[in-house]
């Protein structure tokens, strides 16, 4: 009876860490699905436009301003993520992130 404690035990063991090794698959299959999506070149492109005025269109609603576009200053550009600050109704200038996926346009208003 014994062995059947130590071999369960065992097999717990075992598959204890296919959890990390299935995150592990995870990221990368992530990362796959970001480069075939296009969204890699897309943050190359926004980063070129750090300290830009500009105006990002989203087919979400971005309850930040009402609306779905927003006219921005973008401060800074990862993979994933955008930073960016804008001027609400009431004058008061806001820093807000978003992710680089939920853009679906970007027009220049300034050189």
């Amino acid at each position: 009876m014994e062995w059947v404690g130590l071999i369960a035990l065992g097999l717990i063991l075992c598959y204890s860490s296919y959890s990390a090794k299935i995150k592990k698959l995870e990221t990368k299959l992530k990362n796959i699905e970001r480069n075939m999506k296009g969204e890699n070149s897309m943050s190359k492109i926004l980063s070129k436009l750090i300290n830009s005025k500009c105006k990002l269109i989203t087919m979400e609603y971005l309850a930040i301003v009402s609306s779905k576009e927003i006219e921005c200053t973008i401060l800074d550009v990862d993979d994933e993520w955008i930073k960016f600050t804008f001027t609400d109704k009431k004058g008061i200038t806001k820093t807000k992130i978003m992710r680089i996926d939920s853009i679906d346009s970007v027009d220049l208003l300034d050189n």
